[in-house]
């Protein structure tokens, strides 16, 4: 809405209201809705209940024009300065926009306050506002929040699953009675992208990546509420929480079997692995462009680090904190004792309190300075091609091999820091079909396998001799959407998207492509997450009269509309979805939809470029925590010169803080979020 003021005791004023509110209506979807797109008819938004408005009026005396501003027991201002669109050339989806390449300054400055924000109230309800919005402009269609299906024989020990990171085999063993018994054979679907860390977006690159790289911290086993020492033994911060401090672990080399030979982990591993990936400015790079300062990240001397710690640092783990002043005692903390390589201190852009889980993302790897720079080095924008299939880590794991589309082999790391792995070798296989890769696990061939919820009656009750083959459902964070590319018509209209919303079968696609195994989605910010909600939002359902209604008013032709949706080749549940949506938008709609399947660099390809009409995907999280779902599929490709938070209780304060001709209210519950240019 834009907004303005008038002065409350001017009875009179209220007889204009009513026309105000049409003109703001109008005003509202021409700026935020079309901008720029061909005119479309306008929507009535209908929502829960119908606020209070109050008239209010300027302290800026010279600045004084009619607004509305909801009655609020609270108001959080977010006050941007100099909003400008990233070039088109540098937009990276999942990243700096989202993937249906839908330009929005609002969202943008939304995802920044809740970034960047300390206060955890205020970063609550900015995300509920998210998750509101996330399901109104609708560049993403937000289907089902997945349930995880995992089947594995019981001859596997100590397995578990991470919601980020699947799992790491080295945690694992199996019995000895079973077949192969230093051997783990994993039964996929398609292989990946790439193996080197600053390049893949994808989780199956990822597990394996995994097994071969390490970070900074990582993760215990299945937890998600801390991290515990990877290649830093320790760490701390300062009062303001932008400066951490690492004392790197000694004696840990990376193997290069290329090579057959080990190089000595440095600091200066960690400083270059950081900035590499900011410079090559590939998919996952936002994980570290975004929150660490990497010109102010630097290598500490001994001394200098002492002299900071004499200062006072603070310091968390497992619960626990502690204001540190010396070496021995931040070495204490942790219960470390043994060899350290050096220190690093991280700079960040701000204060960012789940830091040290995007420090335990995959993108956050180390990898070997001398082996990067022996082999094409850095450059920027681009891939390194031997980095691809070449990983050198410090990790329990190095590969021996991979041959496309067959398999990739690993083997137990001789010189691993932490000890060597009860499992000396892992073997997963390429299986594209569902049936075979099904039948080689119930006869034994396979000891894990990715079976689709579709398909998981066929895996119960299996067992050979005393074993058994185990199913366990879980909760996850995993939504499925389908992506609409708001740069092509007629998706670029809003409507047209909605009427799409409103003719997908969803109960259809929880009952036979996940087999119940799914609950609706209902925006960008998963169940069971911190900052989602469902009570304030339009909830989509199967409705073709709604359909054939925003299709009307969107004013398009339905003869002279032909989309193609693309799905990742291997993923059966994707190929399933887009088949539904292929005979229920041509039903109900009735427009012409095809569905092309493409092998992964293909789909991957047109996806980052924006070449295509509408693809159907699912996100798991990088780190659990909402800004790892709004920013990467919400982002609107905007930077902005200065973005400032403020809590006002009184909307007459609002104008001191934002120029009221070009807020955008947006309510959630009793409290109300105004975005606006700074005043």
């Amino acid at each position: 809405m834009n907004q303005g003021d008038v002065n409350m005791n001017n009875k009179k004023i209220l007889a204009v209201v009513v026309a105000i509110i049409v003109v703001v209506s109008i005003a509202y979807y021409l700026i935020f809705v079309s901008r720029g797109q061909p005119l479309q008819p306008a929507q009535t938004t209908t929502y829960p209940s119908s606020p209070t408005y109050t008239l209010i009026t300027s302290s800026t005396p010279a600045h004084t024009t009619t607004a509305l501003i909801p009655q609020a027991s609270k108001y959080i201002i977010v006050a941007y300065k100099n909003p400008q669109p990233i070039a088109r050339d540098q937009l990276v989806p999942y990243s700096n926009i989202d993937p249906g390449f839908d330009r929005n300054h609002i969202i943008d400055a939304l995802i920044k306050a809740g970034r960047t924000t300390t206060d955890p109230e205020v970063r609550k309800t900015i995300y509920n506002v998210v998750q509101k919005l996330s399901n109104d402009r609708l560049s993403l269609i937000w289907l089902v929040q997945a349930r995880e299906v995992r089947v594995y024989w019981d001859w596997i020990k100590n397995i578990y699953f991470h919601p980020t990171l699947v799992y790491r085999i080295d945690d694992l063993h199996k019995d000895p009675a079973a077949p192969n018994p230093n051997k783990l054979i994993i039964g996929e679907s398609e292989e990946g992208h790439s193996l080197d860390p600053a390049v893949s977006y994808w989780a199956f690159d990822w597990f394996i990546m995994h097994q071969i790289y390490e970070r900074l911290v990582a993760y215990e086993r299945d937890k998600t509420e801390y991290v515990v020492p990877g290649l830093a033994v320790a760490w701390a911060h300062n009062e303001d929480s932008d400066e951490w401090y690492f004392v790197i672990r000694g004696n840990v080399v990376f193997y290069d079997p290329w090579e057959n030979r080990t190089i000595p982990l440095t600091p200066n591993d960690i400083v270059y692995s950081f900035k590499r990936v900011a410079e090559m400015h590939q998919d996952p790079s936002w994980l570290i462009e975004e929150f660490i300062d990497i010109n102010q990240t630097t290598i500490l001397s001994e001394e200098e680090f002492i002299d900071i710690l004499s200062k006072g640092l603070y310091t968390e783990y497992k619960g626990f904190s502690k204001v540190i002043s010396s070496l021995n005692e931040l070495l204490s903390f942790f219960g470390y004792s043994g060899p350290v390589a050096g220190f690093v201190k991280i700079k960040l852009n701000f204060p960012y309190a789940p830091i040290l889980n995007v420090l335990a993302t995959v993108p956050a790897s180390i990898v070997s300075m001398q082996v990067v720079e022996e082999h094409g080095g850095v450059e920027p924008g681009a891939e390194n091609p031997y980095l691809y299939e070449h990983p050198v880590g410090t990790g329990p794991y190095y590969l021996v091999e991979w041959v496309h589309k067959q398999y990739y082999r690993l083997r137990a790391n001789p010189y691993y820091w932490g000890g060597k792995p009860a499992i000396e070798e892992v073997e997963i296989r390429l299986i594209p079909e569902d049936s075979t890769r099904i039948m080689m696990l119930k006869k034994g061939d396979l000891d894990v396998a990715l079976v689709p919820p579709s398909l998981v009656d066929q895996v119960k009750d299996v067992s050979l001799g005393n074993s058994k083959l185990v199913v366990d459902v879980a909760p996850s964070f995993w939504l499925h959407h389908v992506t609409l590319n708001c740069e092509k018509y007629p998706l670029n209209n809003p409507l047209f998207r909605k009427a799409l919303a409103w003719a997908i079968p969803y109960d259809t696609i929880i009952s036979t492509v996940f087999n119940g195994l799914a609950d609706r989605a209902y925006g960008v910010i998963p169940k069971g997450m911190f900052g989602y909600q469902e009570d304030d939002i339009v909830k989509y359902t199967y409705n073709e009269e709604m359909a054939k209604k925003m299709l009307k008013e969107s004013g398009i032709d339905p003869k002279s509309v032909s989309i193609t949706i693309i799905v990742p080749q291997g993923y059966s549940d994707q190929e399933q979805i887009a088949t539904i949506l292929q005979a229920s938008w041509s039903k109900v709609l009735g427009i012409d939809v095809k569905v092309q399947v493409l092998s992964r660099p293909v789909f991957n390809e047109k996806l980052m470029s924006g070449d295509f009409d509408v693809q159907v995907l699912a996100w798991g999280p990088d780190y659990v925590d909402p800004d790892d779902y709004a920013g990467p599929l919400q982002s609107g490709g905007y930077t902005f010169e200065d973005l400032k938070i403020f809590i006002v209780t009184s909307p007459n304060d609002i104008a001191n803080y934002v120029d009221l001709d070009k807020v955008f209210v947006v309510m959630y519950r009793d409290v109300a979020v105004v975005i606006g240019p700074m005043k």
